[in-house]
């Protein structure tokens, strides 16, 4: 019985057909879900302009990075990090104008807040509207001026400076939000749980650790005496990471 049962089997390994190496190859796919970074995943991608932003943003803290380190390292290479930081500044001033009257997106989030079942929590998502739209109309006004729609000089000198101190609230105020979408997403991602809740509640923490780095360079900006400025570099790197694969997973839902 066991000769002919053994024979079956190697009959049937013999018809199954081995795995192409084609097959075999490893395929480069996006953090926290199963797509494929094919051409079509990247042309995609390209065509948004929240990830094309988000990209610049990647590039800006990277030169400003740079630029900070280069400064320290040795002064034959002052030249080179003060062609890094001009070259940080251009991409900022790129990135104001995918950012002008980004605003009017946070008025969609109202009715998801009326909708929230705990008062306190509705409260608190009204606020952060509420925070994102004064946040967002203080930066376009400061880009008036800096994109040269409004001539130099036009605007108040301190404008820019009270338009950081509304990002500093807002900052504060995501934090509290995300801190209790973590807690939900955790309470769902208990042992066993499927793997997109799995994936939800690391993305949930991925997003609280984009506000925190989002409060760190606002200390920078708002020009507190604690702040630091390679804190600054790091934290804006990290929130620039963090934004881009939050809106790449939205544009290849």
């Amino acid at each position: 019985m066991v000769g002919p049962q053994d024979g079956s089997n190697e009959q049937t390994s013999a018809l199954t057909p081995a795995a192409s190496p084609k097959e075999a190859k490893t395929e480069l796919r996006l953090p926290l879900t199963d797509r494929v970074l094919d051409l079509k995943a990247v042309n995609s991608l390209l065509s948004s302009a929240q990830t094309r932003e988000k990209s610049l943003k990647i590039f800006q803290y990277t030169a400003k990075l740079a630029a900070y380190l280069l400064a320290r390292a040795a002064r034959d290479l002052l030249e080179w990090s003060k062609h890094c930081d001009t070259l940080s500044k251009a991409l900022s001033t790129a990135r104001r104008f995918f950012k002008l009257f980004r605003w009017m997106k946070h008025l969609e989030d109202i009715a998801e807040a009326r909708a929230e079942g705990s008062l306190t929590f509705k409260r608190l998502l009204l606020l952060d509207v509420a925070a994102n739209v004064v946040a967002d109309i203080s930066e376009d006004i400061t880009s008036l001026e800096k994109l040269g729609i409004l001539r130099k000089g036009t605007l108040p000198k301190r404008t820019e400076y009270y338009a950081n101190w509304c990002q500093l609230v807002l900052a504060v105020v995501e934090i509290c939000v995300s801190s209790v979408k973590v807690q939900r997403a955790r309470e769902k991602s208990d042992v066993g749980a499927s793997l997109p809740l799995q994936r939800k509640y690391t993305m949930a923490q991925l997003e609280l650790s984009k506000f925190i780095a989002d409060l760190i360079k606002a200390f920078w900006d708002c020009e507190l005496s604690f702040a630091s400025e390679f804190a600054f570099c790091l934290s804006g790197l990290w929130a620039a990471a963090v934004s881009s694969h939050k809106y790449a997973v939205k544009v290849l839902k």
